[in-house]
């Protein structure tokens, strides 16, 4: 065979590669100014489900011979437009541009983060990024952290990883005894996901151990003694308190000071869902939200949220290191030597993945790019206008707001006089409803005490305070059309 004869079919003809990237890359540079100029775009195009797979059939537009660039096109024409300023509704970001750029890149060396030698540069950068993120947690030394492919995998990962730890025997290895059932006490207002990783374990309903919220939807932490007493008296075995930074649904902090107190009087493991709201990091005005997380025993934060990557990318960081290689301990002989334990970069050691892309590497550029500045100015400023936009709300009488905003979250309804809740909630989801299939905002909807609110998640760099009057005056008009016709 000649040296440049390839035994099947080539793919990989660099020059090809090079034509069809610049056309994407322009593509993609003009739909960025398109979604930021355009007044008449539509934040999401709506269309049937059924008539969407009709339309991307593989016989569509001429099949294998439909040109890249007319594909891409086809791509962004129908997908939820993330980038647009009007997108305030679920806590999945913009990504930021040179982020982006780099996952291409990440994405064609296509490197795992098993073993170091299969992601060496991955494994230095998640190095580097944990090393940072300790510092700003305030950790002392004995840290450690490693990326997983989003929130519910690395809420599992530190959950397991404190079964593991506080349990009085290898759980691991020999499985859950009935006696002493580990249980998890968490918010009523905590993700879902933390209540399926309880299960996941292994454990059931009866070791989800939850304490109603209190004011402003945070943990009624006044009520731990009283609930954790109680589990015990059924035979649970509480291991852990899941505190919420911050919630999903209203974007509450809950009290990490107290919930620390409390874990450290009985010796228990304390696991912040920070997802979310981790950005306050980088933000003296707000770090107040979150006193008292260096005392975390294990942490989460959601780089595909307030840090602006593309999804998944989640950073788990643990206070002592040893904790988090005990959970996964077991050998795999062809990934791991006989002296191989507790070694930072063989990631495969510490999380449920094995075969992982290279999410260290567009945490770090986010934050070699981006860095202090740009975070604590975006933070603050997403943070501030959830604030003003209450007070926009507060000051309407035919909207009502559900709780004063500790994040970027505002949840808040149409609520004119004299309407029973029942018919509020049919009308506040017909609302949600239009909105989003006319395509001039992207909302979503969250259940609230019996009560259907609108909520708002001021996510992108780009929406600003116009937009927000302009949902207003949208939802007050699409309202007093759906009181009509009840």
């Amino acid at each position: 065979m000649k040296k440049n004869e390839l035994p099947v079919s080539n793919p990989f003809d660099p020059e090809g590669f090079r034509s069809e990237g610049h056309k994407i890359v322009d593509i993609l540079a003009d739909y960025l100014k398109e979604v930021r100029d355009s007044d008449d775009m539509p934040v999401l195009p709506w269309n049937d489900p059924d008539k969407l797979v009709k339309d991307f059939s593989f016989e569509t537009d001429g099949g294998e011979n439909e040109p890249v660039d007319q594909y891409i096109r086809r791509i962004i024409d129908n997908s939820n437009h993330l980038l647009h300023p009007r997108y305030i509704g679920h806590q999945l970001t913009s990504p930021l541009p040179r982020t982006a750029l780099v996952q291409l890149c990440t994405a064609m060396l296509n490197n795992g983060s098993a073993v170091y030698e299969m992601g060496p540069v991955n494994m230095a950068m998640e190095r580097n990024v944990v090393n940072r993120f300790a510092s700003l947690i305030g950790y002392p030394e004995g840290y450690d952290g490693i990326f997983t492919h989003g929130g519910t995998a690395g809420n599992l990962t530190a959950m397991l990883a404190a079964r593991q730890n506080m349990s009085d025997y290898n759980i691991w290895e020999d499985g859950i005894r009935e006696a002493d059932r580990p249980g998890y006490i968490l918010s009523e207002q905590s993700h879902y996901s933390i209540g399926r990783a309880v299960k996941i374990a292994g454990l059931g309903e009866t070791c989800i151990v939850k304490v109603p919220s209190g004011s402003r939807y945070r943990m009624n932490t006044g009520m731990l003694e009283e609930v954790k007493t109680k589990a015990e008296d059924k035979g649970i075995k509480v291991i852990s308190v899941i505190a919420n930074a911050c919630s999903t649904a209203t974007g509450s902090y809950d009290d990490l000071e107290a919930i620390a107190d409390f874990c450290s009087k009985h010796k228990l493991w304390m696991h912040v869902d920070g997802a979310h709201g981790m950005g306050v990091l980088f933000s003296e005005k707000y770090r107040c939200r979150i006193k008292g997380i260096e005392r975390a025993d294990s942490i989460i934060i959601d780089f595909h949220k307030m840090f602006l990557v593309p999804a998944l990318n989640t950073l788990v960081m643990f206070r002592n290191a040893d904790t988090s290689y005990e959970t996964f301990a077991q050998k795999a002989s062809y990934l791991f030597s006989k002296t191989g334990n507790n070694i930072w970069y063989n990631g495969a050691t510490r999380t449920i993945e094995c075969t992982k892309s290279s999410l260290g590497i567009i945490a770090y550029t986010a934050l070699k790019y981006y860095g202090n500045n740009y975070y604590r100015e975006y933070i603050e400023s997403r943070y501030d206008l959830a604030t003003r936009f209450a007070e926009m709300v507060k000051t309407n009488p035919e909207l009502e707001l559900c709780t004063e905003p500790d994040a970027n979250i505002v949840c808040f309804r149409f609520a004119p006089a004299g309407y029973k809740n029942e018919v509020l909630n049919k009308i506040n989801a017909a609302i949600r409803d239009k909105i989003i299939r006319e395509g001039s905002f992207y909302i979503v909807q969250v259940e609230l005490e019996a009560k259907i609110w609108i909520r708002v998640t001021i996510i992108n760099p780009l929406t600003t305070v116009d937009e927000l009057h302009e949902l207003l005056t949208k939802i007050k008009i699409t309202g007093k059309e759906a009181t009509a016709i009840k």
